[in-house]
């Protein structure tokens, strides 16, 4: 039999379905477009190692893989790790009529869903339109995919200009750059002209909404967002929701984020959701809504890719907090089988479980668990499992060691409002309330302190003694986001204040900016930080230019 040879015979596709038969179906049905280069996984973790090894331009998912990990599930998890090259498409196929509904909760919207029973001509009209998509947008997501942020500007407006079929998708991208660059009022400027053409765009108000967030306009992002949930295509918009709880936790305002978030789950109950519920109400001290919702989470995540060692240890230190002791150790117990080639597990575990074997009275036992927990455990961070390792040794009457810990781990990020919510409760339930002040307050008030007297330094035109400064300080507290932050910003203010492209400087600024994007992913005020590098740098070239 002659091969056949198509526009899509250089597709190499995956095909990811839990039954034979209907792997053989879809098999059958790309041969007849002349796909031939073809691979099927039965299961989302088979799916995830052939993505892992190789290059696929095309996905074929079955919503339904089976009781662990559903396609959207997969999706999700492919978006979130990066492991869809910018020029892979992803097709839901599904049997549920609602599944529009289902993608229209989250941002990760695959490039296409088929509604079964499918056939070749559907995924041949299917095809063609997403390749035509995405063969036009390449210029711009090839950029992204480099981070070549300045470069898909150009591409976008490239874009713009041939004003064709993909203008709004192109605006979007132009719009969600603007983002990333940090210029949030451009982006306002775009989404505006979006909202223009097709005033019910949900994209558009999202974005709108997140510009003026990044901007520190939180009772207007609010609003906005507000305004998504509050409308009939919007309601189930569960980024707006975020949008919401994000503005009233800087805000100060934890208690509202996490009624916020509730609802949220409410909308969509999922582990991601019942997660984010169950941390927010355990910081809050509601520790009844958290169990519920942690216990949601385990459940719901139990078995599947999504699921994360956080889960069950989270809801251990719930169970110990309200006394249920034994149910503490149980959930452990089960877990462990799951995380035992997760190191990080075991070492929380075991804080968690001296905790548990203090309140249930076993103190000698609980004495041997503590031990374990210290040979494991590093230096104190700005983390749970520091916080729960300082709650072991109060508990076990060590108070001294217990607030050395608790003093780390705020002086490890002393910026973070979440970790001194989780300070103050572990002080609050080992009896210590009245040294919140003295941990928390004293810790940030020593790091400000040397944090100022860089930037006076700086003022007082002493700009090589304020930068040792603020490098001690990041020597002493390599993972305090604060501290990294005011690095970045010193360090740009003496290249811009010498004029000269300092080597040594530009270096660093670029390590702490990447050190901290994985401290904070997506932080508005990381984004302005890597602005404010770039315009330092673009300053310097023009200075060094001749005249």
């Amino acid at each position: 039999m002659a091969t056949i040879i198509t526009p899509y015979s250089n597709l190499a596709v995956l095909i990811i379905d839990d039954m034979a038969v209907q792997q053989s179906t879809l098999r059958g049905y790309l041969s007849l477009l002349g796909i031939n280069k073809t691979d099927v996984a039965s299961t989302a973790d088979d799916a995830v190692r052939l993505v892992k090894s190789r290059r696929y331009n095309l996905i074929l998912c079955d919503y339904n893989l089976n009781h662990k990990t559903d396609g959207q599930q997969f999706f999700e998890y492919l978006r979130d790790e990066q492991l869809l090259p910018h020029d892979c498409l992803f097709f839901m196929i599904t049997a549920e009529g609602s599944y529009a509904s289902v993608a229209a909760t989250t941002e990760h919207y695959p490039d296409a869903y088929l509604l079964k029973p499918i056939t070749a001509a559907d995924l041949d009209e299917r095809l063609k339109s997403a390749l035509d998509k995405r063969d036009a947008l390449l210029p711009i997501t090839t950029c992204l995919s480099k981070e070549d942020l300045p470069g898909a500007l150009t591409q976008c407006d490239k874009l713009l200009a041939a004003r064709n079929r993909w203008f709004m998708s192109a605006l979007q991208l132009k719009a969600q750059t603007l983002l990333k660059l940090g210029r949030h009022e451009d982006a306002k400027v775009v989404y505006r002209a979006a909202l223009e053409q097709r005033a019910d765009l949900t994209w558009a108000r999202l974005g709108l909404a997140r510009a003026h967030k990044a901007a520190g306009q939180y009772e207007e992002a609010k609003q906005f967002a507000q305004d998504i949930i509050d409308s009939r295509e919007g309601e189930r918009n569960v980024a707006a929701y975020d949008v919401i709880a994000e503005s009233l936790e800087a805000m100060g305002d934890p208690e509202g984020a996490m009624w916020v978030l509730r609802e949220a789950a409410v909308v969509v109950p999922s582990a991601r959701r019942f997660r984010l519920v169950g941390e927010s109400a355990y910081r809050n001290g509601d520790l009844d809504t958290a169990k519920d919702a942690l216990v949601k989470a385990n459940k719901s995540s139990r078995g599947s890719m999504v699921q994360q060692p956080l889960d069950p240890l989270m809801l251990a230190q719930t169970l110990v907090d309200i006394g249920e002791s034994t149910e503490a150790v149980r959930v452990l117990g089960d877990a462990a089988k799951t995380f035992k080639n997760a190191p990080q597990f075991a070492q929380v575990a075991l804080a968690v479980q001296a905790q548990a074997e203090m309140q249930a009275g076993q103190t000698e036992q609980a004495a041997a668990t503590l031990a374990k927990a210290r040979e494991t455990m590093g230096r104190g961070k700005a983390d749970f499992a520091t916080v729960a390792l300082a709650k072991a040794e109060l508990m076990s009457g060590n108070e001294e060691a217990g607030l050395a810990l608790l003093e780390a781990a705020i002086s490890a990020d002393h910026e973070n409002p979440r970790i001194k919510q989780m300070i103050g409760k572990a002080l609050h339930d080992t009896g210590h309330e009245d040294k919140i002040g003295s941990v928390i307050e004293s810790a940030a008030a020593g790091l400000d302190a040397k944090v100022k007297d860089a930037r006076k330094l700086l003022r007082d035109s002493h700009i090589d003694e304020a930068v040792d400064a603020i490098e001690q300080a990041v020597h002493d507290y390599p993972e305090n986001t604060g501290v990294l932050l005011q690095a970045a910003q010193i360090n740009c203010m003496a290249l811009r204040l010498k004029k000269e492209r300092h080597r040594g400087r530009i270096e660093r600024v670029s390590n702490y900016l990447t050190r901290l994007e994985k401290l904070m992913p997506a932080s508005d005020r990381v984004i302005m930080m890597r602005r404010y590098f770039r315009e330092t740098l673009s300053m310097l070239d023009t200075a060094a230019q001749p005249h």
